[in-house]
Formats: C-alpha cells, sequence, structure tokens
C-alpha cells in the first residue's frame, strides 16, 4: 500500500507548509506578537516564535531538497 503514495508530491506539499509557516512564524517573533493558545493559560512567545520558525525553516529546506531536488529512482 505504501508503494502506491507518491512520496515526491508529499515532500512538494510538506516544503509548500513549513515554508508559510517558518514565514508567519517569522513575522510574529519581528512583530513581537504573543500568541495564546487556546483553551489553555499557556502563551507563546515571541521567542518562542522566533525559535520554531529556525526549526521550520530547516524543515523546509530538507523537504525542497527531497520534493524538487532529489532524483527520484524509478520515476
Amino acid at each position: 500500500m505504501l508503494k502506491n503514495v507518491p512520496w515526491q508530491g508529499v515532500c512538494k506539499f510538506l516544503a509548500g507548509a513549513f515554508f508559510v509557516n517558518a514565514g508567519i512564524l517569522f513575522y510574529l517573533y519581528l512583530a513581537g506578537v504573543s500568541v495564546p493558545l487556546l483553551g489553555t493559560s499557556f502563551v507563546e512567545t515571541p521567542e518562542l516564535s522566533g525559535l520554531r520558525s529556525i526549526v521550520h525553516a530547516i524543515l523546509f529546506l530538507a523537504f525542497l531538497y527531497l520534493g524538487f531536488i532529489r532524483n527520484w529512482h524509478g520515476r
């Protein structure tokens, strides 16, 4: 069943998702916006948004490579 999954397409989708999320988190960091998490008393600080944006940017680069640059065998 897993052989029928288009993994290159999945990686392309994830690259786009991580790109958008890294950009939004970086913007929240630059703007200094604290984000409350729904249903909890926890508030995400701008510094935490900045750290998360770095992680998501690294994941974006990894999935960019896997989805667009890497040559998948058999395709």
